[in-house]
């Protein structure tokens, strides 16, 4: 370990962008410049702006500063600060390409693949407080997913692999954005009346409702970015962290089917993010060595996988 509290053969790679960082400077600049082509350039500035800072700081100012400790944690876990503040920005701009939302097309795929609409069909036939507020609660889980699995590898030394699933779950989620924007289905929450919070359980019900009227981003539906990046972690817990991935494996099926329970997400959203989970698993080998991350070893059977 040298001074930084990192492997000597690490020092190369700090110097360069991570494939997590390139791939988040590839969604600014790709969702800059739709703002900058789409948008009132009055309105849209302050997007373009801060956009083009974070594609500075990313890629020529952090690798290139001394990486102390804190500047390298800075790169490992800032961007997983920043996802909020991108998850809200889609709402604004995907109402830049269409001034209406793609959720008559989501229903009429649905009404051909089920006899009855899933959400209230789930409700009634799911109808125990306990289920709901397990399933609430797999849904709200779903936000300790990354730092869960991350965690796990990150504090044990693992930083090669955290950073292979970080960029694997980072693009999970542009891609899941760069669909919001460009094709925005609002999803049965902001179509239908809400299911009651009161008449649906006790405590995780309220707590989900109230995350949505405070944060929900509109147009966010399809592909449910709350399936497809839990997914993927799933996968990714059994490939790096097989205990991990048993933990998960109580909360992933039962959050998939809460999204759909809750009133959340079409069920076509749902499906849509399992396809989307499953393929940037399989893609990521290859993203990571295209963006100069290499291969990963398969890891051993010791430590967190046992």
């Amino acid at each position: 370990m040298n001074a930084t509290g990192n492997r000597p053969d690490e020092r190369g790679s700090q110097r360069r962008p991570y494939p997590h960082e390139m791939l988040t400077a590839g969604y600014l600049a790709a969702t800059g410049a739709l703002a900058a082509v789409l948008g009132q350039l009055t309105d849209i500035w302050p997007t373009i702006l801060a956009h083009a800072v974070g594609i500075i700081v990313i890629l020529a100012v952090l690798p290139r500063i001394p990486q102390r400790r804190w500047v390298v944690a800075l790169r490992d876990w800032g961007l997983v600060l920043v996802l909020p503040f991108l998850y809200v920005e889609v709402s604004h701009l995907n109402r830049l390409l269409t001034s209406g939302y793609h959720d008559r097309a989501i229903e009429s795929v649905e009404a051909a693949l089920f006899h009855a609409p899933p959400g209230p069909a789930l409700r009634h036939v799911l109808s125990w407080w306990p289920i709901d507020e397990y399933l609430h609660f797999s849904y709200v889980a779903y936000y300790a997913l990354l730092p869960l699995l991350g965690g796990a590898l990150y504090f044990t030394g693992r930083r090669r692999e955290y950073r292979y699933v970080l960029a694997t779950v980072l693009g999970t989620f542009y891609v899941c954005y760069l669909c919001f924007i460009l094709y925005p289905v609002a999803g049965p929450w902001y179509r239908s009346p809400h299911p009651d919070a009161a008449s649906l359980g006790h405590f995780f019900p309220s707590v989900v409702h109230a995350v949505l009227v405070r944060a929900a981003s509109k147009g966010a539906a399809f592909p449910s970015s709350h399936v497809a990046v839990a997914v993927v972690i799933w996968l990714l817990a059994w490939r790096f962290a097989r205990r991990v991935f048993w933990i998960l494996a109580a909360i992933v099926p039962a959050l998939a089917l809460g999204t759909v329970y809750g009133g959340f997400h079409y069920a076509v959203d749902a499906g849509a993010g399992l396809v989307v989970g499953v393929a940037g698993y399989l893609a990521a080998p290859h993203v990571h060595r295209l963006l100069g991350g290499g291969d990963m070893p398969e890891p051993g059977l010791g430590g967190i996988e046992g």
